[in-house]
């Protein structure tokens, strides 16, 4: 149902073709599938699209918050959003699976945070970022790799992941403005090499 409706609103006007109480329902049942979806952890394509303004002003506007809380992997505002699950039954059904859910988008979204060479990534670290007990991160670990939403290892020696590659997704305005600043952090240490070979270059020509 996600992809065929993603697919179906991209050849459609939805303000000329669709009238208000479709797209508001459209809105609704593509969020809901997106949330209860098994393989669906990239909300990119529905975050982008003008349908989900439909939920806006309406009872339901709080469904358009958790899509950005997933995106983000963001457990805190999940938490705080939780108590509107009795409005939409389905959501309140598969709380653990929702949970679940947004424990793995938050580890994606605690591995992106890291630089490259410091993606190797303690169990305790883990709980901490996950809200886990320490006993349930081993689990998540190897569901995210079987999802492919990370490429990695795990040491169970020195409980620890080494994460290689996550997979891309939309980010948010704070998530590309700390991503601008990494790459700015990186630039300079590249400028502060320069600097430092230059002189040797010059002596050895």
């Amino acid at each position: 149902f996600y992809k065929h409706s993603l697919l179906y609103l991209a050849c459609v006007d939805i303000e000329e073709d669709m009238a208000p109480e479709e797209r508001f329902a459209r809105a609704r049942d593509l969020s809901i599938s997106a949330f209860l979806g098994e393989t669906i952890y990239n909300f990119g394509e529905l975050l982008m699209h003008p349908i989900l303004d439909a939920l806006d002003n309406t009872e339901h506007e709080w469904i358009k918050k958790l899509l950005f809380t997933f995106n983000e992997g963001n457990i805190g505002k999940f938490e705080a959003l939780a108590p509107l699950f009795p409005r939409m039954p389905l959501l309140q059904e598969n709380y653990p699976f929702l949970r679940q859910k947004i424990c793995l988008m938050a580890l994606i979204e605690s591995v992106f945070k890291r630089p490259a060479d410091k993606r190797t990534m303690t169990f305790e670290t883990i709980a901490v970022e996950t809200r886990l007990p320490l006993d349930e991160v081993e689990h998540l670990v190897m569901k995210a790799l079987s999802l492919k939403l990370i490429r990695g290892s795990l040491d169970q020696v020195d409980r620890t992941a080494q994460i290689s590659w996550v997979q891309p997704r939309v980010l948010s305005r704070a998530q590309i403005g700390e991503l601008a600043g990494r790459l700015g952090s990186w630039i300079g240490k590249l400028e502060g090499v320069e600097k430092r070979i230059a002189p040797e270059v010059l002596v050895g020509a």
